[in-house]
């Protein structure tokens, strides 16, 4: 998380929240295996991390184990991403127009965890970053991937040595020894559409039954963690993380400009839902108005010319002092619009003297 970031001098300021070890860090560390429990509970953490990074209208393009991390102290649990630096906008924040699909373009990403798409020279989009955390999931189990250590010889194109390698092993031959979960995974994200909306629920849900099916709690005890965690506190946090996903990042001006519209809209139905008593523009009520008996429900305060609030007491407040204020307010828009016609008149007067003016000119 960005803390806060600024300039000092010739220098370029970014405060960040400090982060444990990273996945790839801790799997050699634990000899390249992770148990099933282990890989599930990352998995569903990283796809959570993923769904809100998309809902950004961002893809990240450069999943792998280096840039998911763990947290320090108390959340040591938490699972995070980071290193956006080949990122970018799959759709406008404002209209949510998709980016086109486009071919021929050089690999962005590490190849070994590449969509085959992206290998192909696709435009990448949702689909390539929920197919790489399958690899991902994959290498946790296996320790390796089929395409890893290829030989290439000279002059050879490594990147197309490895597509030729990835397009022929299918879903059920990589995840051959393993929960077909995960063979159901790696399917239903290699057949998506360029442009469609992954389904993260249906994702975490086969990590869910895979749990349940080895009898698994989600308890946050990874491999690596030596003592049983305290449930209870983990959860709290967790459950905090889910409910605050905001970033405090700069806005970019597309946002902005949707943020504004939705605060327009705000004050216009706020408006609407308040136009049963825009008439009583004098009278600040502390509840509802009651429209059906014209009575407050509480104590009403009343401003009278010299700008003093008065309070008055419900009971007090008659029909007939309403309809007076009514009145009142009636002939007081009466007049601006009297006045407002005299001047439109008076400009209208204006403007014909100077085109007779003008008119004049012209013939002399």
């Amino acid at each position: 998380m960005v803390k806060s970031y600024g300039f000092s001098g010739e220098f370029n300021i970014l405060v960040m929240e400090l982060l444990g070890s990273s996945l790839e860090d801790i799997f050699q560390a634990q000899q390249k295996k992770y148990s099933i429990k282990t890989v599930c509970m990352i998995g569903i953490q990283m796809l959570d991390r993923l769904e809100f990074i998309h809902s950004k209208n961002i893809i990240h393009r450069d999943i792998k184990p280096d840039n998911f991390t763990i947290g320090m102290d108390n959340k040591s649990h938490i699972i995070y991403a980071l290193d956006f630096g080949l990122s970018k906008k799959f759709r406008s924040s404002r209209t949510h127009q998709h980016i086109k699909f486009n071919v021929n373009k050089k690999l962005t990403g590490t190849a070994r965890y590449a969509s085959i798409n992206a290998l192909k020279g696709c435009e990448q989009s949702r689909r390539d970053d929920l197919e790489a955390i399958g690899y991902v999931l994959m290498y946790f189990l296996r320790g390796s991937l089929p395409w890893q250590g290829l030989h290439v010889h000279k002059g050879e194109d490594r990147y197309k040595k490895i597509l030729a390698k990835k397009r022929g092993t299918n879903a059920e031959e990589l995840c051959k020894g393993f929960p077909s979960e995960f063979a159901d995974y790696i399917n239903y994200t290699r057949n998506l559409e360029f442009e469609a909306d992954p389904d993260y629920k249906y994702l975490r849900g086969l990590l869910l039954s895979t749990l349940e099916k080895e009898k698994c709690t989600y308890d946050f005890w990874y491999d690596w963690v030596k003592e049983k965690p305290n449930i209870t506190e983990h959860i709290a946090v967790e459950r905090y993380m889910k409910s605050n996903y905001n970033i405090s990042l700069e806005i970019s001006g597309d946002d902005k400009k949707e943020k504004e519209g939705e605060s327009k809209d705000k004050e216009n139905s706020n408006e609407k839902e308040n136009i049963n008593i825009s008439k009583y523009s004098g009278l600040n009520t502390s509840n509802s108005f009651n429209d059906n008996n014209r009575q407050y429900s509480s104590e009403v305060v009343k401003t009278n010319a010299a700008g003093i609030n008065i309070s008055v007491d419900n009971n007090n407040l008659s029909n007939s002092s309403i309809e007076k204020r009514n009145e009142s307010l009636d002939k007081k828009d009466g007049k601006k619009s009297k006045d407002k016609k005299n001047k439109k008149d008076k400009d209208k007067n204006k403007n014909g003297e100077k085109e007779k003016k003008e008119r004049n000119c012209l013939i002399w």
